[in-house]
């Protein structure tokens, strides 16, 4: 057991010595004791809970993270099919004509994907 000097104010003081007598505590030291135990207690609580609200706030993120790719992936994929049925169904029968909008297209959407996800190597 380790010793160590504390110097209170008076208020501080006659509030230790007013616990004592209401709790019924052996003496002014054992009160500071309990309440110096009480307060790391809380303190390792409170620890705790910021971790889980870090967590929270983490799992929030990926959720809203996986919302916006949902909806980028969703309308990407719209995107492309309309463009294949404009270009299947448009009057033009040149195929090579027809495989390079939609090459033009897919370069396109993979420029897009890449700026999305921040892969400018790909």
């Amino acid at each position: 057991m380790k010793r160590t000097t504390v110097t209170f104010y008076d208020e501080i003081y006659q509030q230790l010595e007013n616990r004592v007598q209401e709790k019924g505590a052996q003496s002014v030291a054992q009160c500071v004791r309990e309440l110096v135990d009480l307060g790391l207690k809380i303190e390792k609580a409170a620890s705790k809970s910021n971790e889980k609200d870090e967590e929270i706030d983490l799992l929030e993120a990926i959720v809203e993270l996986k919302n916006l790719l949902k909806n980028n992936l969703n309308w990407s994929l719209e995107t492309r099919l309309l463009t294949r049925f404009l270009v299947e169904s448009h009057p033009d029968n040149n195929k090579e004509k027809k495989i390079e909008i939609l090459e033009k297209y897919k370069e396109s959407a993979n420029n897009y994907v890449n700026g999305l996800v921040g892969d400018a190597a790909s």
